[in-house]
């Protein structure tokens, strides 16, 4: 039954993929050759090749840093002594000296006289003020009109401040 057709037909689809395909069969006895055997082992590396021409050198790259300064070279020997100058080259030189050297002693002299100067005006205004001071006179300080007096300063009391104690009922 398996062999007979049924009238009853399914959905065609399409055909399956095909199967493995199969060994081919012994050798016969009229002497055909059987079937390839495996491959023989590899041979030995062979002797390597020769290397090929030179390429074109490439271009130059961008410019590197600079690197860090060596250290100072030893120092060269003295050169042979020059001739000196003479007399009437550095005369001019030697007046421009001894000018500007007066200049400054002259200087240092007018300010001496002049702290001087400033000194005693200090100690006759600090006498004037001691002799005031001596007799209680206070007049010499006299009244800008605004109640205050010049020279002297009034002293403050020192008020003593009262704080209230806080934890007063703890203990």
């Amino acid at each position: 039954m398996a062999d007979q057709p049924t009238s009853r037909q399914g959905r065609q689809r399409p055909p399956g993929y095909p199967g493995k395909q199969g060994e081919p069969g012994r050798a016969g006895p009229q002497g055909h050759p059987g079937r390839r055997g495996p491959d023989g082992a590899r041979g030995k590396v062979g002797p390597p090749g020769k290397s090929g021409p030179q390429g074109k050198r490439g271009e130059p790259g961008p410019q590197g840093k600079p690197g860090a300064p060596g250290e100072q070279g030893p120092r060269g020997e003295p050169g042979p002594p020059g001739q000196l100058p003479s007399i009437e080259q550095v005369m001019p030189w030697l007046h421009l000296i001894f000018d500007a050297w007066e200049d400054y002693r002259k200087q240092r002299e007018l300010e001496e006289a002049e702290r001087e100067a400033l000194e005693a005006q200090e100690r006759e205004a600090m006498k004037v003020f001691e002799d005031a001071d001596a007799n209680g006179d206070e007049s010499y300080f006299g009244d800008d009109g605004d109640g205050e007096r010049k020279g002297k300063k009034k002293e403050k009391k020192e008020k003593k401040k009262k704080r209230k104690d806080k934890h007063k009922d703890r203990k």
